[in-house]
Formats: C-alpha cells, structure tokens, sequence
C-alpha cells in the first residue's frame, strides 16, 4: 500500500485531525485528505484570495488558528458527508468563520480592516 501524502498537513497535524474526528483507523484516510484539502483551499481563499492553506500552515503567526478552523470545517463536512437537502447546512462553520476574520485583519486580507474609506484605495477606484 501507498504511503499517504499528508500535505499540507504534517503527519502530527493529521493524527491530531484524526483523533479529533474519532477515527482510529486507516480505511478512510484518502477520504479524510480529500476532505482537507477541500476545506483548506476554501478556508485559505476566504482569508484572502489567491493564497493557499501552506501560506497559513507554514507560519507560527497563523498556524495554531488555520489548523483549528480546519478541523472543525473537516469534522462538519465528515460528520454530515452523504446527507441530503433536508439537513440544513452553514457554508462554513460559525467558529471557522470566526478565525477566518481574525486572520484577514491580522494578515492583511481584509483590504477595509485598515483602509479608511477615502476612495485612494485600488478596489474603491473605478
């Protein structure tokens, strides 16, 4: 069998997730990562567009955080995988979305967290 390609996690990162999705075995480990990196990407981009989850997973200021959205966005979407319409679901979890505004006011992606609303702006220009 193949060794699984944890990335962008490192391999203490998914043991954590797993654990933290009470998995304890290995059967389902490709799902999981498919799960990951379908989450990662649209956390990353919903900090700030064009970035990836390594932009996030690779620096101590953003790690601990981006992680913990992470699993909570894989836990919702792991717990509730194969569900059908009657069950409503929120695009991404409420503490997830939480985190995800936290970072783009620290980090730099929320262009209006610290622009004042003069105009000058590129994105307030026509």
């Amino acid at each position: 069998m193949a060794e699984l390609n944890t990335s962008p996690l490192t391999l203490e990162q998914f043991a954590v997730l797993k654990m933290y999705l009470k998995v304890d075995q290995d059967i389902e480990d490709d799902m999981i990562m498919m799960l990951v990196h379908d989450a990662a990407d649209e956390l990353a981009k919903a900090v700030q567009f064009g970035s990836t989850p390594e932009d996030y997973l690779n620096k101590p200021v953003s790690r601990d955080r981006f992680f913990t959205a992470l699993m909570k966005q894989v836990k919702e979407d792991y717990d509730y995988r194969g569900m059908g319409a009657e069950v409503m679901r929120f695009p991404l979890q409420t503490s997830a979305t939480n985190i995800i505004n936290q970072l783009r006011t620290e980090i730099g992606g929320d262009l209006d967290a610290d622009q004042s609303d003069d105009g000058t702006h590129p994105t307030h220009q026509l």
